[in-house]
C-alpha cells in the first residue's frame, strides 16, 4: 500500500480536536475530489516529470482518521469525484471507478452524491465526442457509488438519531437520446419534479432536524463561487426547478442546513430564514482566487476536506489538509 504519512502525519492534531469535542454526530465530508485530473488533463502547465495528485490518496487517507475516531457514523462525498477532463472515455469510468473503490473500502458507510461533472457530458459535448462513449448514465452512477442504500435512484435519505440525512441529485435531469446516444446538455444542475414532490412528501416528513446535501448549494446567493458570471459572488440560482426546491426546504423549520461542495471554496452564509448554507473547499489542489488556502501537491495542502461535528446548536468543522477549521451555530430549530 502506498505510504500517505505525507498526508497522515497532519492529521492528529485535528483527531485530537474531534474526540475531544465528544459530539454524537460526527462524518467526513470530501467533495469536488476530480481523481486524476491532473494526470490526464494535459494543458494545465505543469512541468513534465511532476509527481501527480490523486484524489484516491486522500480517501484512502481518511482511513487514518477513522482509525482514530470511533465516533464517526459515515463518509459522504459530494460529487465530482473523477475526472471528465481526458478524451478517452475509459480513464474517465476509470478514474470515478477508482473513486469509488475507495470510498467503499473505508471502515464506515460512504454515501454519495452526484456532481454534474460526473457523467461526463459536458467535455463530451465541449469537445465534440460522441457522447455514447463518454458518459456515464444515473444508472451507471447508482450502481457504482450507490452500494449503501435501498433506494433505486440517486437520491435518498438516512436517519441518524436526532437527524434525518437528505441527499439529493442535482443532475437528476433527462437523457433523451439523438443520433450519437443520450445527450443532455452538459454540466446542467436540475432536480426533476418528482424529486421536489419527493423531498416535500417524504424526506420531510419526520419530527428530526434535517441537513440536506447536495452538489452546489441549493441558493446560491451570497455564495462566493468558481463557477458563474465574473463576479466571485453568485447573485443567482443557476440550477433548473432550486428556486421551487428551496421553498420547501425554507418554510420547514427542521431543516437546519445545506452541506454542498461544486463552488471549490468555503462559504458559511446565513439567510433571511436562518437557514445555513455551508460549502467546503475542493479536495483537488486547485487556487482558482487568490483568497483560497495554498496548495502544494505532494504536501498535505493538496487535499482539503472536512470532519462535522454536531454537538447541540453548534456545528463544528475541522479541517484536513489546505484551510481552517470553522463553526457554524445552528440558527433554526434551535433546541
Amino acid at each position: 500500500m502506498k505510504d500517505l504519512s505525507f498526508l497522515t502525519d497532519h492529521y492528529n492534531e485535528g483527531i485530537e480536536r474531534i474526540n475531544a469535542i465528544g459530539a454524537p454526530i460526527n462524518f467526513v465530508f470530501i467533495t469536488d475530489a476530480h481523481n486524476r485530473t491532473y494526470e490526464y488533463a494535459i494543458p494545465l502547465g505543469i512541468e513534465p516529470g511532476t509527481d501527480w495528485e490523486y484524489a484516491a490518496d486522500h480517501i484512502q487517507s481518511i482511513q487514518y482518521i477513522l482509525d482514530r475516531c470511533p465516533g464517526i457514523q459515515c463518509v459522504i462525498s459530494g460529487g465530482d469525484m473523477g475526472n471528465e477532463y481526458d478524451e478517452d472515455g475509459e480513464k474517465f469510468i476509470f478514474s470515478l471507478q477508482e473513486a469509488a473503490d475507495c470510498l467503499h473500502a473505508l471502515s464506515v458507510p460512504a454515501y454519495c452524491i452526484t456532481g454534474n461533472h460526473d457523467d461526463g457530458l459536458g467535455v463530451a459535448r465541449m469537445k465534440n465526442l460522441n457522447p455514447a462513449e463518454h458518459v456515464l448514465l444515473p444508472r451507471d452512477f447508482h450502481r457504482m457509488f450507490q452500494r449503501n442504500i435501498d433506494s433505486d435512484v440517486n437520491y435518498f435519505y438516512i436517519d441518524f438519531p436526532g437527524y434525518r440525512f437528505v441527499f439529493l441529485d442535482t443532475s437528476d435531469k433527462a437523457y433523451p437520446k439523438d443520433k450519437n446516444g443520450p445527450f443532455p446538455p452538459g454540466w446542467q444542475l436540475e432536480v426533476s419534479d418528482a424529486q421536489i414532490k419527493w423531498f416535500r412528501e417524504e424526506a420531510s416528513a419526520t419530527d428530526s432536524r434535517i441537513i440536506v446535501f447536495s452538489h452546489n448549494p441549493i441558493r446560491n446567493i451570497g455564495i462566493i463561487g468558481s463557477c458563474g458570471d465574473n463576479s466571485l459572488i453568485k447573485p443567482y440560482d443557476d440550477m433548473l426547478r432550486a428556486p421551487a426546491l428551496y421553498h420547501y426546504m425554507s418554510i420547514n423549520p427542521k431543516v437546519v442546513a445545506n452541506i454542498a461542495g461544486h463552488v471549490h471554496y468555503d462559504n458559511i452564509v446565513y439567510h433571511d430564514n436562518k437557514l445555513v448554507t455551508i460549502t467546503t473547499q475542493c479536495s483537488l489542489s486547485q487556487e482558482w482566487t487568490p483568497s483560497c488556502p495554498k496548495r502544494v501537491r505532494g504536501t498535505v495542502t493538496e487535499t482539503a476536506f472536512d470532519v462535522f461535528s454536531i454537538k447541540d446548536d453548534i456545528i463544528y468543522i475541522t479541517r484536513f489538509g489546505a484551510g481552517e477549521n470553522r463553526i457554524a451555530p445552528i440558527e433554526r430549530d434551535k433546541k
